[in-house]
């Protein structure tokens, strides 16, 4: 499981108690499910089988519901975008947003420079994937759009 639960206490890291509602596992006898790890540690750890898997399940496929309208939009933009640039380069569209992702790009650097705390710094390497992988494709689709531009004035 790569989903990771922050915030626990001693027994739920030590996967001896449920992540959600904290039941002991050494005093009651619950069915229980591996639903995620300890991000220090790696740790596996664990919510009753019934209710708090299912409270889990269904937060993550809210959560992926979400994701995919975003997802969704994002890319209805990104076709918005391209319509809306007309082969001008400004503050709007693949540009824009290209100029955005290098100014998160900087600001993680920095906050990585100075933060020692290890969730932290899973949090802000996901950013920079995400940031890095978006610059990289709005880079590529610029370059391809002002190629034949570039080749008429050469």
């Amino acid at each position: 499981m790569e989903r990771y639960f922050w915030h626990l206490s001693g027994p739920q890291a030590d996967g001896l108690a449920c992540v959600l509602c904290g039941a002991d596992y050494l005093k009651m006898r619950i069915p229980s499910v591996e639903v995620g790890k300890v991000p220090e540690t790696e740790a596996p750890v664990y919510a009753c089988a019934d209710p708090c898997a299912e409270k889990i399940a269904a937060a993550a496929d809210q959560m992926a519901r979400e994701m995919r309208e975003a997802a969704a939009e994002v890319g209805a933009n990104w076709d918005a975008d391209s319509d809306a640039d007309d082969g001008h380069l400004g503050a709007d569209g693949h540009f824009g947003h290209l100029l955005r992702d290098l100014r998160a790009l900087s600001g993680t650097e920095a906050l990585l420079a100075v933060t020692d705390d290890m969730p932290s710094i899973r949090y802000l390497l996901g950013l920079t994937s995400r940031h890095a992988e978006a610059a990289m494709i709005r880079a590529k689709a610029l370059l391809e759009r002002t190629a034949d531009s570039a080749d008429g004035d050469g």
